[in-house]
């Protein structure tokens, strides 16, 4: 479901091999605790990279309401953001469910990505990816209707654990409640228990213990600005790539 950019929304990529043994050299392992916040930014924040457990990045509007914008599954780092630059952001990261991650003060990881520049580079093409994510987040939230939004949160979440299976049950692979998904698509907890009871009662969503089961069949009309690109016509993927290919003509 993804519009402009190639992140999935909410959801970031797993860290490259080179970044994640930076944590296993010089990392501590602690454990976190839910309702925990993790202390990120400026040159006192520490990196964090979470090996079990769930996180979220959350901020409160002007109206005091709170978001929630990005998820932080295991395997991906917490607070390199803005670690990076050594500044703050006014982004909380919260710790949802009990885990454990390997953490690193500031001046080590800074020094570690700038010891090669190969090391620098992956770095940055991943942090971009991660932005990415955070854009389409928006985007979503900005364009979409509640339904469309949860299909696109459901959509990510799975991915990135598993292939969906088209014509099948796909379980949810992270336990969210009603009240989390509403934080996380900007919706309220009413519309969100509203629409999950409508695909329920089409036979689209069940329940299986703790976990939530959605059938391939919900996701059979999402659309991907590059996945259902053409190679050539007057759809937006098709259009990117008739300009790619007349750049690359005229480069000849």
């Amino acid at each position: 479901m993804r519009q402009i950019v190639f992140g999935q929304q909410w959801i970031h990529s797993e860290e490259p091999p080179e970044i994640k043994e930076i944590f296993f050299k010089y990392g501590e392992k602690r454990k976190i605790k839910k309702g925990q916040e993790l202390l990120h930014g400026g040159p006192f924040g520490e990196i964090g990279y979470l090996l079990k457990g769930l996180c979220f990045y959350r901020f409160w509007d002007w109206n005091d309401k709170e978001h929630v914008f990005s998820l932080i599954l295991p395997k991906r780092c917490m607070g390199d953001i803005d670690g990076a630059s050594c500044t703050v952001a006014n982004v909380s990261a919260y710790v949802v469910k009990d885990g454990e991650a390997l953490f690193l003060p500031y001046e080590i990881w800074h020094r570690e990505i700038t010891a090669n520049t190969k090391i620098l580079d992956i770095f940055t093409a991943h942090v971009v990816k991660k932005q990415e994510s955070q854009i389409e987040a928006l985007l979503a939230c900005f364009t979409m209707e509640v339904d469309m939004r949860l299909i696109s949160l459901f959509q990510a979440l799975i991915k990135a654990y598993y292939p969906i299976k088209p014509d099948g049950w796909n379980p949810l692979p992270v336990q969210l409640n009603t009240v989390m998904l509403s934080k996380i698509i900007s919706s309220s907890r009413t519309s969100v228990s509203l629409q999950l009871s409508e695909w329920a009662n089409r036979g689209l969503v069940k329940k299986d213990g703790k976990f939530l089961l959605i059938h391939g069949a919900l996701f059979s009309d999402v659309f991907d600005w590059w996945e259902n690109r053409k190679t050539e016509g007057d759809n937006l993927g098709g259009r990117i790539v008739s300009c790619l290919n007349k750049q690359i003509s005229n480069k000849k």
